[in-house]
């Protein structure tokens, strides 16, 4: 589970049934056949980056990235993760801003998309098109609201997304596949019938998740917090000339 063999399977398997296409390509075109491969960057970056080499040299798609402006565990504007998103970018792939919607009016909550997206533009000098909420619990029914944005593209619009609560309704727009919380809540892409339809789907992985071993969840954030802390540690250690040896000591 979580492995990036397993991840390169579950893209062949999508690909043997449903052409993968960007989210801009379903709004120019409205095919009747499509799937749409969105990653939220959630705790590490290194990990995007890795996923986004995998899927552009190893398998051929593209992808769309999207990145949290306001976020406790990575600085999306470091110098470094500038540089691995700008990498993202160059390897194909989309970049979208991954918005925690606070509660506003919806005229202020689309004047502050605007101003996030057009900070990530200015740091990463590319424009940035798209967004996709996150943790929507802030700011409840969100998603079913379809917030439009002029000019940018909601990962959540109608076109890629299907929003209910309670029951499955008996005839979806769209499949939404995601691997969040380190689990697939709404069906493993090995065990959905491709040929139900619609055959629309949205499949949302989250890169912190993937990693070569395929930890199980526990293992993935002991795993995750070590990268993370060791990341830490080089970072103070460039920053002052009195960072303790016996700690360097203990991560090389």
């Amino acid at each position: 589970m979580f492995s990036y063999s397993e991840y390169r399977n579950i893209i062949k398997l999508v690909e043997s049934y449903l052409p993968i296409r960007d989210f801009k390509e379903v709004l120019d075109f409205n095919p009747t056949v499509f799937c749409v491969l969105r990653h939220d960057i959630e705790f590490s970056v290194d990990r995007a980056l890795k996923l986004a080499r995998i899927e552009s040299d190893e398998l051929g798609v593209k992808s769309t990235y999207t990145v949290q402006l306001r976020n406790n565990t990575y600085n999306a504007l470091s110098q470094k993760n500038i540089e691995a998103i700008q990498e993202i970018k160059k390897l194909g792939h989309k970049i979208g801003l991954h918005q925690n919607p606070p509660q506003m009016e919806d005229d202020e909550l689309i004047d502050y998309i605007l101003k996030d997206i057009e900070t990530l533009e200015h740091y990463y000098d590319f424009e940035v098109d798209r967004f996709a909420f996150h943790r929507c619990g802030s700011n409840p029914g969100i998603l079913e609201k379809y917030v439009e944005v002029p000019n940018k593209i909601n990962c959540y619009s109608k076109e890629f997304f299907h929003y209910f609560s309670g029951d499955k309704p008996a005839e979806l727009r769209v499949h939404y596949l995601a691997d969040s919380n380190h689990e697939w809540k709404y069906g493993h892409p090995f065990s959905i019938d491709y040929w139900d339809v619609p055959q629309k789907m949205q499949l949302l992985t989250h890169p912190y998740s993937w990693t070569d071993e395929g930890y199980e969840n526990t293992d993935n954030y002991t795993e995750l917090i070590r990268e993370r802390n060791e990341e830490l540690i080089h970072s103070m250690n460039t920053e002052t000339k009195t960072f303790p040896e016996k700690i360097l000591e203990n991560i090389q």
